[in-house]
């Protein structure tokens, strides 16, 4: 039997996307910068105006800059907002879907907006982390399914970052590469690409539902 197909947009060096395949998706991503690393079939293009036809569910990743407390830092800097345009198209494309972002990006957070739903997923809910700190790597997802909210467990622990250089700040623990590696669950990316990547535990779990919705 064929596996469904899922179009990754903006899909960066493939952590969603590993996670999808996981759950039983072909993945063919589509990225406007070249990603040497993604593990799967890759087209450099506009994830904008790429054709959506022929693909059984699809994830988009949006650029979060925008979103983030860099928009904040940096005023005078000019990052694209593309989430509503982005809902709008996947929207009219009729096909399940998938949003994901920064947990202050403008995603679904109740029920029944836009007739989607949304979720707040950490790295802590899939035991993520190194033994000193937990991956607090909270995203924000919506969807067209209704995926299932599970519970933070990172409680006082400290916190794992795959940010800066090492070292120690405060309670916020930075990781070498080869501890975020682990951390995430990812073993094919440079230390730089990790540090934007979704980690694949989390669109797994967010695929085996997504799976059930178009299997019926």
């Amino acid at each position: 039997m064929s596996r469904p197909k899922l179009l990754d947009l903006f899909c960066g060096a493939g952590g969603a996307a590993m996670g999808y395949h996981r759950a039983g998706f072909d993945v063919v991503g589509v990225d406007i910068k070249l990603q040497k690393h993604y593990p799967f079939e890759f087209i450099q293009a506009d994830a904008m105006t790429f054709p959506l036809e022929g693909f059984d569910a699809i994830h988009a990743s949006p650029p979060c800059q925008g979103y983030s407390s860099l928009a904040a830092m940096h005023p005078d800097l000019k990052w694209e907002k593309l989430i509503e345009p982005v809902r709008s198209r996947l929207i009219d494309s009729g096909l399940p879907f998938v949003v994901e972002n920064v947990e202050t990006a403008p995603l679904v957070s109740e029920p029944g907006l836009f007739g989607l739903h949304g979720v707040i997923l950490c790295g802590s809910s899939f035991g993520l982390g190194v033994e000193r700190g937990y991956l607090r790597r909270h995203r924000k997802f919506e969807s067209t399914v209704n995926i299932r909210q599970l519970p933070c467990r990172h409680g006082n622990k400290p916190a794992a970052g795959v940010y800066g250089h090492g070292g120690h700040s405060g309670k916020h623990r930075m990781l070498y590469r080869k501890e975020a590696a682990s951390a995430l669950g990812i073993d094919w990316m440079s230390r730089d690409e990790m540090c934007q990547a979704i980690p694949p535990a989390y669109t797994e779990f967010i695929g085996k539902q997504l799976m059930e919705h178009i299997s019926g």
